[in-house]
């Protein structure tokens, strides 16, 4: 009798177990790229949103201050084949992509961005249109007192603004210029935009 009970309730409990759905693993999705401008600058610290136009989800997106990459780890469950990505990079959009099954099943894809290059006004590095102290103390910042501090990284038109001498390169040089064209007469700037 025990024999027959047990029996009948391995079977129960196989059928029960079997039932129950299988659950897919979820697996990581990688999207990842570099930003340049219409003149393959790079465009550090770009400021990204990648929304799932699916789900209306946004990805969250890791760039660095002194670098144009970014990336978004998402995972399958929020990322499907046939979903529609909408990018938009420093608030402009950029052309949507579709995500293809072979992606899926690579964990992701490299998208590389370009923006159009946007110009300020020359020394304006903060970008609130006139040039002042604040410009000075920000490019000092970026230059000298605290270099790869977030706060202080320029974005590629701010580093437009703030190269005044000219030369292609931001350095104490600059810092100098700006500095005498804001506090003394005499004194031009030489963006080269």
């Amino acid at each position: 009798m025990n024999i027959k009970i047990g029996g009948v309730f391995l079977a129960l409990l196989i059928l029960v177990v079997s039932a129950v759905p299988v659950m897919a693993q979820s697996t990581p999705f990688l999207i990842n790229g570099w930003v340049t401008d219409s003149n393959q600058n790079p465009v550090n610290n770009p400021s990204i949103v990648i929304t799932n136009t699916n789900t209306g989800e946004d990805l969250v997106i890791k760039t660095d201050p002194d670098s144009n990459y970014y990336h978004a780890l998402s995972t399958s469950y929020n990322v499907s084949a046939g979903d529609i990505l909408n990018f938009s990079v420093n608030g402009d959009d950029a052309p949507d992509h579709t995500v293809s099954e072979a992606e899926i099943s690579k964990g992701g894809f490299e998208l590389n961005l370009t923006v159009e290059q946007t110009t300020g006004l020359c020394g304006d590095v903060t970008g609130n249109g006139v040039v002042d102290t604040g410009d000075v103390i920000l490019l000092s910042n970026f230059v000298g007192y605290y270099p790869g501090m977030p706060q202080y990284a320029l974005n590629s038109t701010q580093q437009l603004a703030g190269d005044v001498t000219g030369n292609g390169v931001i350095d104490t040089g600059d810092v100098i210029l700006l500095s005498n064209f804001v506090g003394y007469s005499g004194y031009t700037l030489n963006c080269t935009y």
